[in-house]
């Protein structure tokens, strides 16, 4: 006889204010990590480094960031998220802190990796926490929540460091050559707030999902997820996306002040816009998504279609080197960011799908798989073709193109019976 399903846990409006929590890591996790992006001119200045070299350090971000992807995604399956996520969160915290101590460049990137070990953790332990407190059809737009702060880091990032290397500059008597350490020490300390906050309020029941049916935890031994071919339709659609959103993350602000004439101020205010705009994609393609599953459309359907529009508008990005100054460049900019994060909730909610039992390792292993690439592969091609060719022409435009080659293949791999996640009151 089979066993009746459990019945569905009574839903929590707290689990909102759960992904409000989760929308604050996430800006505190950017702001971290976009520092020193904003301050490249400065920091290439100070320790002599040319853009190969600078991109070793997005190269070592990225490879710890790998590592630490796959460590906290099988840490997070076994111990409570409630104790794991704020751990990462003081790390990587104290690691920026640390970065403000740096002489030179192996304490520079040492410090790049350390807060890449302990930033990966903020993906597995923020997808399993919301597939935990979400409904399924909730669980695109809560994803897009907690994905917008990326978007919001980078907002904040620019205009705050603007400030503090003003207020530097002036106590040192001009252009100071250290007054960008002050940034990173004061973004480092504010992680430790985010971890008060998160034992104040969040209650260790509400973390604690459901008993799900077998058909609905997925694989019952985590080598049988390497199987499913929807695992690795989603390794080719993360590395896709995040080749697509962080070509522009670590580049932007370099190609807007050395080959577009921006000064410090007018680069931080097209990024700006360019992370504003980018967060409007992201709750477009979350909030679109859960409208569309409310009013009957399926599930799975109603997310390809969005991930879809994305990835077709993020091929705009090889007009960036040809549009002229002014309005023309920042309209396609924009559109770009607005496409490049709206490609991110949709492959939350679509490996969110895959495995119950196994969410903090499937979310670990993919963006470990994503960042192994940016670090061996990405960066050190666009870091010498750069510096070869002296110009960001071929990686701006080549960036918008890698989506689009992904939307192709994950129609091609994913299963066209799988539709499950209306329906079951846990997703597939």
């Amino acid at each position: 006889m089979t066993p009746a399903p459990p019945p569905p846990r009574p839903v929590s409006a707290w689990r909102w204010w759960v992904c409000l929590l989760l929308f604050l890591a996430t800006t505190l996790n950017y702001m971290d990590r976009v520092a020193l992006n904003q301050m490249a001119v400065r920091i290439q200045t100070a320790f002599r480094l040319d853009d190969e070299q600078y991109s070793r350090l997005e190269s070592g971000f990225s490879f710890a960031f790998a590592l630490g992807a796959i460590l906290t995604g099988v840490i997070v399956d076994r111990v409570s998220v409630r104790w794991v996520y704020p751990l990462v969160v003081f790390g990587w915290s104290a690691a920026g802190v640390l970065t403000g101590s740096a002489t030179g460049f192996w304490s520079l990137i040492t410090c790049r990796i350390v807060l890449g070990l302990f930033e990966a953790g903020n993906w597995p332990c923020g997808i399993r926490t919301t597939r935990a407190v979400l409904r399924p059809e909730e669980r695109s737009f809560g994803n897009s929540l907690f994905q917008s702060g990326t978007a919001v880091g980078a907002v904040v990032t620019p205009f705050l460091i603007l400030v503090l290397l003003r207020q530097a500059d002036a106590a040192a008597g001009g252009s100071g050559a250290d007054s960008w350490k002050l940034p990173f020490r004061l973004i480092g300390l504010i992680g430790t707030g985010w971890v008060a906050l998160w034992f104040l309020t969040v209650p260790g029941r509400l973390l604690t999902a459901a008993a799900e049916p077998p058909a609905a935890a997925g694989a019952a031994r985590y080598r049988d997820v390497f199987r499913d071919r929807r695992f690795w339709a989603l390794l080719v659609v993360v590395i896709a996306i995040n080749i697509s959103w962080h070509t522009y993350r670590t580049w932007l602000p370099k190609y807007l002040m050395e080959k577009r004439g921006f000064d410090e101020a007018g680069m931080a205010g097209l990024t700006t816009w360019f992370y504003l705009t980018a967060d409007v994609g992201s709750w477009t393609a979350g909030l679109g998504t859960l409208l569309l599953i409310r009013r009957g459309y399926g599930g799975h359907a109603t997310r390809l279609f969005a991930f879809a529009g994305c990835a077709a508008l993020s091929a705009i990005a090889i007009v960036v080197p040809f549009a002229p100054p002014g309005w023309p460049l920042t309209a396609v900019v924009l559109l770009f960011a607005f496409a490049s994060l709206g490609l991110f909730p949709t492959y939350f909610a679509l490996t969110q799908d895959v495995s119950a039992k196994h969410q903090g390792k499937v979310t670990g292993t993919l963006g470990a798989g994503a960042h192994l690439f940016l670090s061996l592969v990405m960066y050190p091609i666009e870091g010498r073709v750069i510096k070869e060719t002296g110009s960001y022409d071929e990686v701006l435009a080549a960036a918008g193109v890698f989506p689009l080659l992904a939307l192709g293949l994950m129609l091609r791999l994913w299963p066209a019976r799988r539709e499950a996640t209306t329906t079951d009151p846990e997703g597939a």
